[in-house]
């Protein structure tokens, strides 16, 4: 991203401020005659959650006391490792305001997807967005106490609309809620007064088949993502794909094709932990779907959460449950991926354990699954291909820690200076903009200097911001971005004071009302180390009344 470059040059410990316009390494000839013989195996996963008779995690087993078998055939455990929750400090207390790229570490080596599907969410019709509006207030009530270090990133179903990441993987709880609030309720699902039979069967069959695309979706795009993910899935279930008794004859027979995804999804080592999402009233039954919750959750190793209106803490459950568990892998007797059948079945040589675990599979191979939209998930950060930010400062990207800082953004007063719209969508030139200002802070040693042939040290850095639409709809629009670098020729003495207190840079830049993610980027042009973070903001219709940011915010010693 280069939106609206500016360069600035550190003469000293002066600042000077210009404005200027927006490997594979070769392979040699093998000259040996020698035959090469080339063997694959088909390694299976299976994680396992082990628990007393009062649902605790059992900790300390080890391989030995695991027999596993495929189709009744014992086989031999080639790798075993057992996963648990770790203590994290509670994350520095910053002033207000103020937020830090330096992320805590993770409380567990499992990354947790929450999927509010409002596809499959059905409103009652005389109380619209009843569902999906407490649904909504308990995944934030859960995110707003979360342990910290817990990783979690949310996906979205709503309407006609693909899945879609709404946030990508984070431990920011005021980033995930602001990425719930963005979520658009879906009013299309339930079933319409006087609607046609013929019409409602093809509605269903659609957001059945949209579904089952979630499921292959979410499979492929995070086998990439080393390690456990828990998909907690707030859902009414699907009542239509149980089997023959409980599906209209108008639709097709979608149940095999869903088993096969649940064995994609736990190849992927994808557990899910579906939630009945619709309110406990007095006298309720049971939902209709809640024997494809259970199906999904069984043939994954999950657990299914319904009966109650506590969805906070369904969610704590699932999430504690889903971060205590041993990972066995095995390699089957059939090596291809033929697409059949097995079983699977584990016991532990110790009386009155739970074990919890998918138990069946297809032998299907998740590469040939091409999902026509890729989520693009990642717990990675991306960095600066040769200088290039782009990727590094994209909506919803994981926050970059190889340079860390602090950044205080506020509003300001100031009206009197020339407009800072940076690339600013030309359909708001129009529209009322705020004033912010952004004050970095850095330690000094963090930043890379190249010696040079004039006895300077050559340092730079590169300030980006990328504002970002928080609407649903907008699919993450850039509306506004701003790019600064600053040029840093020290001499000796110079350069030690640098060295003595942290480097502050100010940005400003106009902004649309609205809700709002501001992506803010730092990168080390000498050392090509990068530093992001993204923050929620809601930016009034009325002019600012913050006090401005004091001088000091300018670039300074």
């Amino acid at each position: 991203m280069r939106p609206g470059k500016t360069t600035l040059a550190v003469l000293g410990i002066t600042a000077l401020l210009t404005f200027s316009p927006a490997c594979i390494p070769a392979q040699t000839a093998d000259q040996s005659s020698a035959p090469t013989i080339k063997v694959t195996a088909r390694e299976t996963v299976v994680d396992v959650t082990v628990t007393d008779a009062k649902g605790n995690p059992v900790h300390g087993l080890t391989r030995a006391v695991f027999t596993l078998k495929e189709d009744g055939k014992p086989q031999p455990i080639r790798s075993f490792h057992e996963y648990s929750k770790q203590p994290v400090p509670e994350p520095e207390k910053l002033p207000p305001n103020t937020y830090s790229n330096r992320q805590p570490p993770a409380v567990s080596d499992a990354v947790n997807l929450l999927w509010l599907d409002f596809r499959n969410i059905f409103d009652d019709s005389d109380k619209p967005g009843m569902h999906q509006m407490r649904a909504k207030k308990e995944a934030k009530r859960y995110l707003q106490n979360m342990p910290a270090g817990t990783r979690f990133a949310i996906l979205g179903s709503s309407g006609p609309t693909s899945l879609r990441v709404v946030q990508g993987v984070t431990t920011d709880p005021a980033l995930l809620s602001a990425a719930i609030d963005t979520l658009e309720y879906d009013t299309t699902s339930a079933p319409n007064d006087g609607e046609r039979y013929e019409s409602w069967c093809a509605r269903l069959q659609q957001i059945n088949q949209m579904t089952l695309e979630s499921f292959n979706q979410i499979a492929v795009d995070v086998a990439g993502i080393k390690g456990r993910k828990n998909l907690i899935w707030f859902t009414e279930g699907i009542s239509s794909i149980t089997g023959l008794t409980g599906r209209p004859l108008c639709l097709t027979d979608d149940f095999p094709e869903f088993k096969k995804a649940y064995s994609l999804l736990a190849a992927s080592q994808v557990t899910v932990f579906p939630i009945d999402a619709r309110a406990l009233l007095p006298g309720a039954s049971p939902p209709q779907g809640l024997l494809s919750m259970e199906a999904v959750a069984e043939a994954t190793g999950g657990t299914t959460y319904s009966g109650s209106n506590d969805l906070a803490s369904f969610i704590a459950q699932a999430v504690d449950k889903g971060s205590a568990y041993y990972t066995l892998t095995y390699v089957p007797p059939g090596s291809e991926y033929d697409g059949k059948h097995h079983t699977i079945h584990l016991d532990v040589d110790h009386p009155g354990l739970h074990l919890t675990y998918r138990d069946e599979y297809y032998a299907e191979d998740p590469s040939k699954m091409k999902p026509a939209v890729g989520l693009t998930l990642s717990t990675t950060a991306p960095d600066a291909t040769d200088g290039n930010m782009r990727a590094a400062m994209s909506r919803s990207m994981p926050t970059s820690d190889q340079l860390l800082f602090n950044v205080k953004v506020e509003p300001s007063t100031k009206s009197t200076d020339s407009p800072i719209l940076g690339t600013l969508d030309p359909k708001l030139k129009d529209k009322r903009l705020a004033r912010y200002e952004l004050l970095y802070e850095i330690t000094p040693q963090q930043i890379a200097f190249a010696s040079g042939l004039d006895n300077l040290y050559h340092g730079a850095l590169e300030f980006d911001i990328a504002v970002y639409d928080g609407d649903y709809g907008s699919e993450g629009k850039l509306v506004t971005g701003l790019s600064q670098t600053i040029k840093m020729p020290l001499g000796d003495f110079d350069y030690q004071q640098f060295m003595q207190q942290p480097f502050r840079f100010r940005q400003q830049i106009d902004l649309p009302a609205g809700p709002l993610f501001i992506r803010v980027g730092v990168l080390d042009k000498t050392s090509n180390k990068v530093g992001t973070l993204e923050i929620p903001l809601t930016v009034g219709k009325k002019p600012p009344t913050a006090p401005a940011v004091a001088d000091e915010g300018k670039a300074s010693k």
